[in-house]
């Protein structure tokens, strides 16, 4: 019926703002931040590396970078608690 598809987020800075629309082909844009020329772009984790690689060739484009999200560790549960017995 329906599958849950891993997403990751991706960062594109921008030279210019009339660009951005030319990138919702590429994913769903969650954020466009005018001031500072960037974007956040959201699409399948398989096809990240490709379409990482296809922005970062772009004319437009200055620089496309991959969400740390995944490499945080996002355990807390009892982070507070190790500490204090150090």
């Amino acid at each position: 019926m329906f599958e849950k598809n891993e997403r990751v987020g991706l960062a594109v800075y921008l030279y210019y703002n009339r660009d951005a629309r030319k990138l919702s082909k590429y994913g769903d844009i969650i954020y466009h931040s005018r001031r500072l020329r960037y974007l956040v772009l959201y699409l399948d984790k398989s096809k990240a590396k490709e379409t990482l690689a296809e922005l970062s060739e772009m004319k437009f484009v200055k620089e496309a970078v991959l969400s740390p999200l995944a490499d945080i560790n996002r355990d807390f549960v009892g982070s507070l608690q190790k500490e204090e017995n150090i």
